[in-house]
């Protein structure tokens, strides 16, 4: 924190003084050991903690026979969600505890506590430990005649191998300059989509079937897939679909299942191939064999015809022309991470906007008077639209894409009181906070509001000012925040922004228990809105 003041006020002085952007080698150095200071600062005072914690051992948790007989058949946990698991064993033993790991898998902190958030994710360093992906390592590394190596694991990848990685992926996908190139395809994209809701809803209850979130996950396939294969696939059109968009469709949803099945709930599979794990392991071979495929279509047409001079390329073709494996791995990442996590945030916005037609009518007048009725959508115009991305942000805090972030401990941390060791695997269960009223006032109630940097009168208590910045990360923290954070972001904003200005939705059912959580959030509600064309 110090260091980074220094760094502000460098440079605010130099910019008055009309000199130019780099800091001399003084300044720089000055800098540099400001930061050494504070290093040293923290290390001590966190030392000084942990010398006063409680033992390690002294936690509170089941045993590792309680947990395996609690998700047997006919055991407390067996057939519950994760959230309910995580839930009903903080009652037990409350905002601190561990998990037993069993089988190969390493033991897992559990905490509720968001002091020990910050201290995890202050002290996680340059290249943050993430678990929750050892399933997909494996299948990586065991993978026959593969492309994927120590230094090509993607998201699966850890330590400096995974920090060149995302070196050469960042200025591509996490460039927000680059986030022109996402609208074109998305456009296309939602076009098609708002033509299917007319030909899917019924021309008498202008509802759409209960099957809706089918629709939802194909509009969300589509969309990543444009951008990350450059590739149209056709789940939107109304026709059948060919044999590889079927196989790509049927197979990606598996990604969630396995890593609470493979990767929480006890497995063997490491010794033994686990029906579970077959299921995983075939379809990542199919969703890599496609993928694959489609690259090389993609190379071979830019060999044939380059795009010319000046021509804007694609996400694709940028990352191409780095690594063609970096290109194909962040692909699949793409797939994997995106299309599960956009059907599940659109979901919640339909869901948050059709029972609050107010909030619903209030945000349909900022995209017609800043964007329009049928005029494309761009940078510029997207700009202004506060309201819209307030919305977003309050349908995740009631339905939060997964319960919170997961890191391995890169120091010893007194975390409530305990002694933590380093390397210690630590679920930090942020978003099952949301909806406490202890930080969140009316944390049942859709209030977009309280996400608004002007402050509406009447709604000050709701302000963000008075939220504690580690409770809501919906797409993580720091250098493993998610890969595709930009393009899922585009994509709700497009998607909601294009939906409100051709409908008003409503939906006339029950919304208690719409979600349930396994290593994401998924809705099971029958998602029969109503679709109703504005005049």
């Amino acid at each position: 924190m110090l260091a980074n003041n220094l760094l502000k006020q460098r440079q605010s002085v130099y910019i008055l003084n009309g000199l130019t952007k780099q800091f001399s080698a003084a300044a720089a150095a000055e800098v540099k050991s400001s930061q050494r200071v504070a290093d040293k600062s923290l290390g001590e005072t966190l030392d000084n903690e942990w010398q006063y914690g409680k033992p390690y051992k002294s936690l509170p948790g089941p045993t590792k026979l309680q947990l395996v007989r609690g998700f047997l058949k006919g055991g407390e946990f067996h057939g519950k969600p994760f959230d309910i698991v995580i839930r009903e064993c903080r009652q037990r033993y409350g905002d601190i505890y561990l998990l037993p790991g069993m089988f190969g898998l390493p033991t897992n902190l559990v905490t509720f506590n968001l002091a020990d958030h910050e201290k995890v994710f202050r002290t996680e360093g340059s290249y943050p430990a993430r678990p929750g992906f050892e399933v997909v390592a494996y299948y990586r590394l065991s993978r026959k005649n593969s492309m994927y190596t120590d230094e090509y694991m993607g998201v699966a990848g850890d330590g400096e191998n995974w920090g060149k990685f995302r070196h050469m992926v960042n200025p591509v996908l996490m460039q927000p300059k680059n986030t022109k190139l996402y609208i074109e395809p998305l456009q296309a994209v939602n076009k098609e989509f708002i033509e299917r809701i007319r030909h899917l809803r019924d021309p008498k209850t202008l509802e759409v079937p209960p099957t809706f979130l089918y629709d939802i996950n194909r509009l969300s396939l589509e969309s990543v897939a444009h951008i990350a294969l450059d590739k149209r696939m056709g789940l939107l059109q109304n026709q059948p679909l060919s044999d590889e968009s079927k196989a790509i469709f049927d197979n990606l949803f598996s990604f969630g299942d396995a890593i609470y099945e493979l990767g929480v709930q006890p497995s063997i599979y490491k010794y033994i191939k686990t029906p579970a794990y077959k299921r995983f392991e075939k379809s990542m071979d199919i969703i890599y064999e496609i993928c694959q495929k489609y690259v090389a279509e993609t190379l071979e047409r830019l060999e044939k015809n380059p795009p010319a001079e000046g021509e804007e390329k694609s996400i694709l073709e940028k990352l191409l022309k780095i690594d063609r494996k970096m290109a194909i791995i962040s692909a699949i990442d793409l797939l994997m991470g995106g299309v599960e996590i956009t059907s599940t945030v659109l979901s919640a916005i339909f869901l948050c906007l059709a029972k609050n037609p107010a909030k619903q009518e209030k945000l349909r007048q900022e995209i017609l008077t800043n964007v329009g009725r049928h005029e494309d959508f761009s940078i510029e115009n997207m700009k202004n639209l506060p309201y819209l991305r307030a919305c977003i942000k309050e349908a995740l805090r009631i339905y939060p894409v997964i319960f919170g972030n997961v890191r391995i401990s890169g120091r010893d941390l007194n975390l409530s009181g305990y002694q933590i060791p380093k390397g210690t695997n630590i679920f930090m269960a942020s978003n099952m906070l949301l909806k406490e009223a202890k930080y969140f006032p009316k944390p049942l109630e859709f209030i977009p509001e309280r996400w608004l940097r002007s402050i509406e009168p009447g709604m000050e208590e709701f302000s963000s000012k008075n939220i504690n910045p580690f409770i809501f990360l919906p797409f993580g923290f720091g250098p493993r925040s998610c890969l595709g954070k930009r393009i899922v972001d585009m994509e709700m904003e497009i998607t909601v922004a294009n939906i409100l200005r051709n409908f008003n939705m409503e939906y006339h059912y029950p919304t208690e228990n719409a979600f349930r959580t396994y290593f994401m959030n998924t809705c099971v509600l029958p998602l029969k809105f109503k679709f109703s064309d504005l005049k």
